[in-house]
């Protein structure tokens, strides 16, 4: 994907990481209205596809969203997606800690190796109730490979943290809703 900020690459990264995001579309139209008698258009940055439903979204830093200009992109696009059925959301800075996390786990995207079944291990021990990291990784055979396992169940939804807090060894991970064995 392509992106035109880092904060634009922030946010992909995060919608990435949403487990009710089915796609995004970078730039995915041109919308033309008239703004003061005079025409104009804009280019939203981002199109979500959701269970629920479209989105568009412009990433804008908070010093910049009361911009008049953009105030008036806004209005536009606020009215082009009522029209539409679709909603529409500015988007600033993320939470740090959230962005912190996620792009910790974005490094476990791909399946790592499980050559002792700690995969299933720890989903067993989750399936009885939530625990801590370190709990999950005592028991296993090579808790250094065990780490990557858990990361990557963690980046993929099938086990739940607090993306909030600090991500560390006394973070508590559950299972996710419907998540089994």
């Amino acid at each position: 994907m392509e992106y035109e900020s880092l904060l634009e690459r922030d946010w992909m990264l995060l919608l990435d990481f949403d487990r009710g995001v089915q796609g995004v579309r970078e730039q995915p139209l041109r919308l033309c209205y008239r703004r003061g008698g005079r025409r104009a258009s804009h280019v939203p940055d981002l199109l979500v596809w959701r269970a629920g439903g479209v989105e568009l979204c412009d990433v804008k830093s908070a010093e910049r969203v009361g911009e008049p200009g953009f105030q008036a992109q806004v209005r536009a696009m606020e009215l082009a997606c009522a029209e539409a059925g679709w909603g529409y959301r500015v988007l600033c800075e993320p939470d740090r800690q959230v962005l912190v996390n996620v792009r910790w786990l974005a490094g476990f995207r791909e399946c790592p190796v499980d050559p002792d079944g700690e995969r299933e291990r720890m989903l067993s021990v989750l399936a009885a109730g939530p625990a801590l990291i370190s709990e999950l990784l005592v028991g296993a055979c090579e808790p250094a490979l065990a780490r990557p396992v858990l990361m990557h169940l963690l980046w993929t939804g099938r086990v739940l943290v607090d993306v909030g807090e600090p991500l560390g060894d006394e973070s508590r991970v559950w299972m996710a809703a419907g998540s089994c064995l």
